[in-house]
């Protein structure tokens, strides 16, 4: 064997030995990192941003009721206008006011700026719809090639519409590439006669199979026969859906994970990608930054 071949190979097995180092440290520090939170007394606990202008006590309340633990806010006895917050009998704010409802929005609020320090907290961003129009698009262009790849287009015009100019997402492009697909789909044109119970089947399945944390939504124009088969096949791949709106109802998909669980995977990624963004816990920063 040359020299030439053998400084080659070492230096090709040395490049991998470094990879795999890098991946390894990656995920120690990860588990580290994660471990380390969930060790606290709510450190299970991952807080939901839904938008700018939920109620704190709303927020605290959702987060506080996926894992069934108890909040309560209390008017003193001998103070009528002095109130506390309790987690699980534990008291996390007090404060002076008026009436119960300006209690829990103050309490609610002191409390989530406390959780920052041990909680991670998830902001939640945008969906991608899912309609009759945009079911279609490429099927003609990709022959037989039915992966739910092509949605790039889709995606990337959200992104594009959102600020997004190319590469990694995040303040700095430290997100993976990659993450710019929001979700899945096969781009189509009109559904004419085409079986619809097929292509969605199509589309949940590779959903189901894919490694993306994210929400499919299909848009208003499906009729309620269309949205009770999506229903019914979202649940055939242990899949939840959900129907929202009253005149223009909407119908989410998403998966069957826990909140630890998207905080792994946004881990993974730098912290977010085009659907959540992650919030380490203020006392844990030395862990991952």
């Amino acid at each position: 064997m040359s020299s030439d071949l053998k400084r080659k190979l070492s230096t090709e097995s040395s490049d991998e030995r470094n990879k795999k180092r890098s991946v390894q440290i990656s995920e120690e520090k990860i588990a580290k990192l994660v471990n380390a939170v969930l060790e606290g007394p709510l450190g299970n606990l991952v807080i939901i941003l839904q938008d700018e202008g939920e109620n704190p006590y709303v927020t605290l309340q959702n987060a506080l009721a996926y894992l069934n633990i108890s909040l309560t806010v209390t008017r003193d006895d001998t103070d009528r206008e002095n109130f506390d917050l309790r987690i699980n009998g534990v008291e996390y704010a007090r404060g002076s006011h008026q009436n119960v409802q300006l209690a829990k929005r103050a309490l609610a609020e002191q409390t989530l700026e406390k959780l920052r320090d041990v909680c991670f907290f998830i902001e939640k961003g945008c969906y991608v719809n899912v309609t009759k129009e945009n079911l279609q698009a490429s099927t003609s262009s990709v022959g037989t090639q039915q992966s739910l790849s092509n949605v790039d287009s889709i995606a990337q015009k959200i992104m594009m519409k959102m600020g997004w100019t190319g590469g990694g997402l995040g303040a700095h492009g430290q997100g993976t590439k990659d993450s710019v697909i929001l979700c899945e789909n096969i781009n189509r044109q009109g559904l004419g006669t085409t079986n619809i119970t097929k292509e969605i089947t199509k589309i949940l399945d590779n959903f189901s199979k894919s490694s993306d944390l994210l929400t499919l939504v299909f848009n208003s124009d499906f009729t309620k026969e269309e949205r009770a088969l999506i229903h019914r096949i979202a649940r055939k791949y242990n899949l939840k859906s959900k129907s929202t709106g009253s005149e223009s109802r909407k119908l989410s998909v998403s998966k069957k994970i826990t909140r630890i669980d998207i905080v792994r995977e946004l881990l993974k990624i730098g912290g977010e990608d085009g659907l959540y963004k992650l919030h380490i816990p203020k006392n844990f920063e030395n862990l991952w930054f």
